[in-house]
């Protein structure tokens, strides 16, 4: 098995806040997803056609244009700075802690839960008679609980899942001290 250290926050030389660069260019990097609708809702108020497609087009290569040039603006300090945070955040918030019995059993119920929608959708739909816009709803919002319940039932479940798939994996169960 091969691990991969991943140095904590602790451990990473704290970078220099690249100031202004970053919050230029990540401005630049947001609004670049707007462009699109912008120049969607923008055509509507022209009447020629040649406007209508110069609107579009310039909008819509301007997109892409922004994105590369608001990496640019950014930077290689702006990278360090970005991943930096990202470990801060890592090991200060998602670091994988003891799960208490009472969150593993919350976990479980949020693991098995999704699998009665979608296979009532799947194999009983006359039992739901609902427009596929709420089947669509009730499919993703499953799906969210699946994934949601996969990060309550924290690390070592994690390890559990991943035996799945490995042929040679056996369980070992812990005895608890006092018990026969």
């Amino acid at each position: 098995m091969m691990f991969i250290h991943r140095p904590s926050a602790a451990e990473m030389k704290r970078p220099e806040n690249p100031g202004i660069r970053f919050y230029v260019g990540l401005v630049i990097f947001i609004i670049s997803f707007f462009m699109l609708p912008v120049g969607l809702i923008l055509k509507g108020f022209v009447i020629s056609h040649f406007w209508k497609g110069f609107i579009l087009a310039s909008f819509w290569i301007s997109a892409p244009l922004m994105k590369i040039s608001s990496i640019a603006i950014l930077g290689k300090s702006s990278y360090v700075w970005i991943q930096y945070k990202m470990h801060y955040i890592y090991h200060r918030v998602a670091k994988p802690h003891q799960v208490t019995p009472l969150r593993y059993n919350i976990g479980l119920v949020l693991f098995v839960l999704p699998f009665l929608p979608n296979y009532m959708i799947s194999f009983m739909p006359h039992l739901i008679p609902i427009s596929l816009l709420t089947r669509y709803i009730i499919i993703i919002a499953s799906d969210f609980i699946f994934l949601v319940s996969l990060f309550v039932l924290g690390g070592d479940f994690w390890d559990k899942l991943r035996a799945l798939f490995i042929y040679k994996a056996k369980a070992r169960f812990e005895e608890e001290p006092g018990k026969e």
